[in-house]
């Protein structure tokens, strides 16, 4: 008994620090990504009636929690101030999340994430890409998709 006493009085303490250190370090990796600046709504009713008055398009960044090209599209491309600036002035930016609404999803056909899809403010769709997109592309596919769509009078 004596020695398993002192077993834990030297292996517990260590074991705890070590925990310590291992969740701290998590934290300062997790905390260290960039986030979307673009101006999201997340009710398809809303983007089309927001879309409706302004007579914009609706750009729809169909995602998943667990999916890790979508959470790059929010560090690493939706973070960009050019791209972000360009989309919130000439789109409706919704983003859906296909776990908590596979109707719309459905809708769109949307069979592999992250899919971004270009609507006009009737919910037809323009076009549409499935990947991961760097900004410097994606506002290249953004403005061929914003040229494609004619807005109505």
């Amino acid at each position: 008994m004596d020695r398993l006493a002192r077993f834990g009085k030297v292996v517990l303490p260590v074991a705890l620090v070590a925990l310590l250190l291992v969740s701290a370090a998590g934290c300062v990796i997790n905390s260290g990504g960039a986030e979307s600046k673009v101006n999201w709504l997340y009710n398809m009713d809303d983007a089309l009636s927001r879309a409706q008055s302004e007579n914009k398009p609706i750009m729809i960044d169909f995602y998943a929690d667990w999916c890790s090209p979508c959470r790059r599209l929010d560090k690493e491309t939706y973070s960009d101030d050019a791209l972000s600036a360009f989309l919130n002035e000439n789109f409706v930016c919704l983003k859906i999340n296909v776990d908590k609404n596979r109707t719309l999803a459905l809708n769109y056909k949307i069979e592999s994430i992250p899919a971004i899809v270009f609507v006009s403010p009737d919910g037809t769709e323009i076009g549409r890409w499935v990947s991961f997109t760097p900004p410097a592309k994606f506002y290249q596919d953004a403005q061929a998709m914003l040229n494609k769509w004619s807005p109505q009078p």
